[in-house]
């Protein structure tokens, strides 16, 4: 038996970092029919963790030089040519380890959103690693040059939103290979593309990523960005002036006959102010409350997560004209109101974390929060909208939709980050909030429960929907795991201990209190580095279980066999490990000795596509089942296998991974040799 190379994962994804739903003004999405079809090995899709260490038989404390070591080493098991493979971040997570994310290129040109990430630990032996790559193989050419691609961009969107050339700015243009299993809303296939940021000038919520093919001819897709922010932070209150000579109104913002200032985030609009040096309403008594909490969102991701938000990579600032030095800087404003140029919200009420680019920064990136009135005094919201900064530069840095799984993910991801900051940072006086509520702060009774979601649960009964709502599921585990708790029938250990281990009022405000929160948070942010920008709730799930695997390979405190057991029956009661087979094939009648071709279909509880996920072909001999061929599904959660038969045979397609965590069986069918 041999694997069956097939292909192809397609669909629509946009990034919205607000705390909920409801940004004044959005750009809809666009995609044509498109290019050429080409299949994939669905080898390319796949992630392992090694049952012990695989030692380099050195000493390498490096991590990105013994991951490259353990790429070369393994080049063949994995399926991968090494020198395709260049490092794109090194992530430094708890006990010494460490994730390397490799960024693949084919004949030099960069493939979309591909990924090849090992985790080492403080030694450098192998802990496991994960691929998500493509076998493009055509040409690496375009028929146009850049600077073509450039005016065609121009012209095109200029007259989809009936604007002038002038106003469209295209920049970050590369030439880059699209295969639809790694890159959502584009053509089905395999084929050389023109990506680029667009956005209409001074207009930070029109930044989007755009695709135009190599000829010129199409605009592929177009999705709009919405993303979030090091040394002392900048906060201003956008409705206070202070007593300081030379102090300045930024762009971007404008006054009503009432002297309200709105931050304009309309299309033509003047572009997002920076919080800088000499900017209005810097050190009032009013923003104290926020440079606070974002001093506490970096303790929190400093000391539980080893992670410094600081630098220019996550959230920092570097705008010498801005900040008076070349130090990156957190930039907030607090008390906005917001206007789209047609309808305005004063006091706004909901908040967000913005990059853009800006001339006035020294990367030509920068990025800022903004806070609606009271938003400041909510601790959890700060460190949520910060969060999605972090994790746009760990996974999430490609649009998304907002009904698709991969921003359900994101959105949880920012709100556990954000209630664990918020549950292990007790200031004096301060409530218990045993719920785990998000913005309880900010408005009486919160915006969203973490214990009590209003999507509880992946299941039957799940549909696309909003992504803060979606977010529910993985809320949820990350409670009980934190916590502990039944889920259903299922009762579910907390990772360590709880806010009343020592004090019993539910707060984390005793030594050794909450290393269940603690844990949790660690679990999350290993899972999130593994974490491709199209993934899924099957995938975080599965990425969760091979990074527990990895913390029991290293020896993390607080990790054994026993805990990944309990992680994997809170993922499969709150519907995470959920397959379904279906679509085999039925082959018949077939000639002894002739090749068959057997293909299933794989896909999760909600009905997503599983790419990477092994699957097993069996044939029954006698009362038993025997393996006769593995091969992993590709982008499109197709599994195949070509298989020679010499008797009639009854055969099916199973799962069972992750000590059977991932585990599903098809139904049979009955070949007759004649």
């Amino acid at each position: 038996m041999r694997i069956f190379p097939s292909a192809k994962r397609f669909g629509l994804f946009l990034i919205s970092f607000s705390l909920f739903a409801g940004l004044i003004s959005a750009t809809p999405a666009n995609a044509v029919s498109g290019p050429n079809s080409t299949a994939n090995s669905d080898s390319l899709f796949s992630s392992e963790a090694v049952t012990s260490p695989e030692s380099l038989g050195r000493v390498e404390r490096d991590a990105v030089k013994a991951a490259r070591a353990h790429l070369a080493q393994n080049a063949n098991d994995w399926g991968v040519d090494p020198a395709q493979f260049n490092p794109s971040d090194a992530i430094d997570g708890v006990a010494g380890m460490s994730t390397v994310r490799f960024t693949q290129s084919i004949n030099g040109v960069e493939v979309a959103n591909s990924l090849l990430a090992v985790t080492v630990n403080k030694v450098g032996s192998l802990l496991s690693y994960t691929k998500s790559i493509s076998d493009y193989s055509g040409k690496s050419q375009a028929s146009i040059t850049e600077s073509g691609a450039i005016e065609i961009l121009k012209s095109n969107l200029a007259q989809q939103r009936g604007i002038s050339v002038d106003q469209v700015v295209v920049s970050k243009i590369k030439l880059v290979i699209v295969d639809s299993a790694l890159v959502n809303d584009v053509p089905t296939g395999q084929y050389v593309a023109w990506q680029a940021s667009t956005s209409v000038l001074n207009d930070a919520t029109s930044i989007s990523m755009t695709y135009l093919s190599e000829d010129g001819h199409q605009v592929l897709s177009s999705l709009p960005f919405v993303r979030g922010i090091t040394a002392d932070p900048f906060v201003c209150d956008l409705q206070v002036d202070v007593a300081t000579a030379g102090y300045v109104l930024p762009p971007g913002v404008t006054m009503d006959v009432n002297n309200n200032r709105y931050v304009n985030i309309a299309a033509g609009g003047q572009g997002m102010p920076l919080c800088g040096l000499n900017t209005f309403g810097r050190g009032t008594p009013n923003t104290e409350v926020g440079k606070v909490n974002i001093s506490r969102t970096w303790d929190y991701f400093s000391t539980v997560l080893g992670q410094d938000i600081n630098e220019e990579k996550y959230l920092g600032n570097i705008a010498p004209a801005v900040n008076g030095d070349a130090t990156p800087r957190i930039s907030a404003f607090v008390d906005i109101c917001a206007t789209n140029g047609t309808n305005g919200a004063c006091p706004y009420g909901n908040a967000f974390w913005v990059p853009w680019s800006s001339t006035e920064c020294n990367s030509g990136a920068c990025s800022g929060i903004f806070l609606g009135k009271n938003f400041d005094h909510a601790d959890d919201v700060i460190a949520h909208e910060l969060a999605h900064g972090v994790t746009f530069a760990l996974a999430f840095s490609s649009a998304m939709s907002d009904n698709s799984e991969t921003a359900a993910l994101s959105e949880a991801i920012s709100d556990i980050f954000g209630e664990s900051m918020d549950q292990l940072s007790v200031l004096p006086g301060e409530a218990a909030d045993p719920a785990w509520t998000m913005g309880e702060d900010a408005q009486a009774g919160g915006y969203r429960n973490l214990q009590n979601p209003d999507v509880s649960k992946i299941g039957k009964n799940w549909s696309p929907g909003d992504s803060h709502d979606n977010s529910g599921p993985v809320n949820r585990l990350a409670f009980v795991l934190a916590n502990g708790g039944k889920i259903g029938k299922v009762k579910v250990k907390a990772l360590g201990s709880n806010a009343n281990s020592v004090t019993k009022n539910d707060l984390c405000d005793a030594a050794g209190e909450c290393l269940g929160t603690v844990r949790m948070s660690q679990l999350v942010f290993a899972t999130t580095s593994n974490l491709t920008a199209t993934a899924n709730y099957f995938d975080f799930g599965k990425q969760m279980m091979n990074a527990c695997s990895a913390f029991v390979a290293n020896g993390t405190a607080g990790f054994k066999k026993a805990t990944c057991k309990n992680i994997a029956a809170a993922l499969k009661a709150q519907g995470f490990t959920g397959l379904k087979i279906t679509g085999l094939t039925k082959l018949g009648k077939v000639a002894k000795g002739a090749e068959t071709i057997i293909t299933a279909n794989v896909s999760g509880a909600t009905g997503a596509p599983i790419a990477g996920q092994e699957m097993q072909l069996q044939v029954k001999r006698g009362s038993k089942w025997k393996t006769v061929g593995t091969a992993n599904s590709d982008g499109t959660g197709v599994v195949g296998f070509v298989a020679v038969w010499s008797k009639s045979a009854t055969y099916r397609v199973i799962s069972k991974t992750n000590a059977g965590v991932f585990a599903a069986t098809g139904k049979t069918a009955k070949v007759k040799v004649s």
